[in-house]
């Protein structure tokens, strides 16, 4: 297969000929996981909360909520932007680190009563499902329809995946980026800026999804006509267009058009370009400043950064290549590994190589069983350290 992010095998071009029907079995499979998946993480986070384990650490406000483990660490922070608005207190935590679009959400839905917990667990469980409904139609185009719906699937399962039921703005976010990158493919150009728009207010790293889109606009460019054209850059200009809207609403806010970055510092986060020398260093520097789980967060991004590799050796464009370790490592230049776990969720191709790791039939079992049994770990762990 070539570089083209298009370059669809023969034989696996998808809407040509005779028609699928709209929901297939692999959708009706995928929702099956999806259901499955969420359904296990509930009941783990129910069982730490019977256990009481580690009740202790539990925010004063949730600790006899039934979405206690859901709505804790960054949850409550988006659902305080959500209920008040930005206040930036220099030296402090406070909440312009935290991107908009998930409390702009919860917030609509607080007008019609509806707890912000509840608004954000549910958006971000519901977000879960089309974004693997999404990544599968996506890595149909590049990869056997096998691989695809594997990657799907080990997504539904993977370690990480807990944070898709907790009201953080990553469910929202993964539907965003798949769904960008398959509106694209599918010449609709309005509705991919929007999803781009909306992975970059979820999360900063949806800028990077110029990088495919451009791939997919240059290589139908001659064929373009005026108007799909103008619609194509306008897309490719959606992520940084947001970002500079969110910048210039903090502007005018709060009188700092950098706020959110300049709010992270007090969060640990410094970014610069010698950040991942930063980050580095602190990993060294973690067992005798008793902090673990940062080698948790840097044995993921150093899976991620492999499985991008066997993703790209088994044929994905190296846009979507790039795309995928630009989102994984631009973390790493806040000085930190804290968190590139969740953050790397967003990197697609990351599982088109899972899927081709599971290829072996002794690989696929062991993923399947390892996933449920690491994600089971990491529920109960979540109040060790924030995700």
């Amino acid at each position: 297969m070539n570089d083209a992010v298009l370059a669809i095998p023969a034989g696996r071009i998808p809407h040509l000929g005779v028609a699928r029907p709209a929901v297939s079995s692999a959708h009706l499979e995928l929702g099956a996981w999806w259901a499955g998946s969420r359904l296990f993480v509930l009941a783990c986070a129910a069982a730490a909360q019977v256990a009481g384990w580690p009740q202790a650490r539990w925010h004063p406000s949730l600790v006899h909520h039934p979405l206690t483990l859901l709505g804790s660490w960054d949850a409550l922070w988006y659902g305080i932007v959500a209920a008040h608005g930005y206040l930036l207190i220099p030296g402090q935590f406070s909440d312009p680190a935290f991107f908009p679009l998930l409390p702009i959400v919860e917030h609509a839905f607080a007008t019609l009563g509806v707890p912000v917990l509840v608004t954000g667990a549910i958006a971000a469980n519901l977000g879960l499902l089309v974004g693997l409904l999404a990544l599968y139609e996506l890595g149909r185009t590049m990869l056997p329809e096998r691989d695809a719906r594997r990657a799907a699937l080990y997504l539904a399962v993977f370690p990480y995946s807990f944070v898709f039921s907790m009201a953080y703005p990553e469910g929202l976010a993964v539907a965003a980026v798949a769904g960008a990158a398959l509106l694209a493919l599918r010449g609709r150009w309005v509705g991919a800026g929007l999803c781009v728009a909306a992975a970059t207010l979820a999360r900063p790293q949806g800028v990077f999804l110029a990088l495919p889109l451009a791939a997919i606009a240059w290589q139908r460019w001659g064929a373009m006509p005026e108007r799909e054209r103008t619609r194509a850059v306008a897309a490719l200009l959606a992520g940084p267009a947001a970002l500079v809207s969110f910048s210039l609403y903090l502007w005018h806010l709060l009188g700092r058009p950098l706020a959110w970055s300049q709010a992270e510092v007090a969060w640990g986060r410094s970014f610069s370009l010698l950040g991942p020398v930063r980050a580095v260093h602190q990993l060294l520097l973690a067992p005798s400043h008793h902090e673990s789980w940062l080698f948790r967060d840097a044995a993921f991004c150093a899976l991620y950064l492999l499985l991008l590799a066997v993703a790209r050796r088994a044929g994905i464009s190296w846009a979507w290549i790039l795309c995928g370790g630009a989102m994984v490592l631009l973390p790493l230049t806040s000085g930190t590994f804290t968190s590139d776990g969740r953050f790397g969720l967003l990197a697609l191709p990351v599982f088109w190589g899972l899927a081709v790791v599971g290829r072996n039939a002794w690989a696929n079992r062991i993923l399947l069983a390892l996933g449920p049994a690491l994600l089971a770990v990491a529920v109960f762990t979540i109040h060790t350290h924030y995700p």
